[in-house]
């Protein structure tokens, strides 16, 4: 306490600042308007192997942040490829949530990407994650291993599951027609068509 003019007062001080926030995660965010939904046309915004260290696709790995159908209006698809899940053998690992507007406004399209997980988000709410198999692998056999266990569990994890610890490029593509993108045919009026980019952000 500390006297004052009129008397006994308490002293009062200013609390600290808060913690300033974490910074975010390694990601990328796209900022973008996909093209009108026609029929055949096939948008995507996602990223391969830029060496192909573990060889070709899909043993090094695909990252689709966002793909559309031009026949699936407002409908879209998130999804990870690897040697282990992939489509070939229909067991890629894959997501699905909407925006009735992506063909008429802006949207934030982002990858989270940690040595743990890969996360997809649309307008900053995450609809799709990806663990890394080959992490919890480890962890697993140093947990066995100090409690005098062989590691026998997960320890076959591998690139064949988690193939995503080198350099990858980003795409920004709309396809015509395709397997899937012209799985029920091409609209005569599919061209012309683009998907419109306001930025790209790479956080390091």
């Amino acid at each position: 306490q500390a006297a004052g003019p009129g008397g006994a007062g308490e002293v009062h001080e200013d609390p600290p600042p808060p913690p300033p926030p974490p910074p975010p995660p390694p990601s990328i965010e796209v900022c973008a308007k996909l093209p009108p939904a026609r029929r055949g046309l096939w948008p995507a915004i996602w990223l391969v192997s830029s060496d192909n260290r573990y060889g070709r696709w899909p043993a090094s790995g695909e990252i689709d942040i966002v793909e559309n159908l031009g026949c699936e209006p407002g409908v879209l698809h998130g999804s990870v490829h690897t040697g282990a899940y992939n489509h070939r053998y229909k067991s890629h690992r894959t997501a699905v949530t909407t925006r009735a507007d992506a063909h008429d406004r802006f949207h934030i399209y982002a990858l989270h990407w940690t040595e743990a997980e890969l996360a997809l988000l649309v307008d900053g709410e995450v609809f799709f994650t990806f663990s890394n198999e080959r992490l919890h692998a480890r962890k697993g056999t140093a947990s066995a291993a100090s409690h005098g266990g062989g590691g026998e569990a997960g320890a076959a994890a591998g690139v064949g599951e988690w193939p995503f610890d080198h350099p990858f490029h980003l795409i920004l593509n709309v396809a015509v027609g395709g397997n899937w993108g012209g799985k029920d045919g091409i609209a005569d009026d599919v061209c012309p068509a683009q998907m419109e980019i306001a930025y790209v952000r790479v956080f390091r």
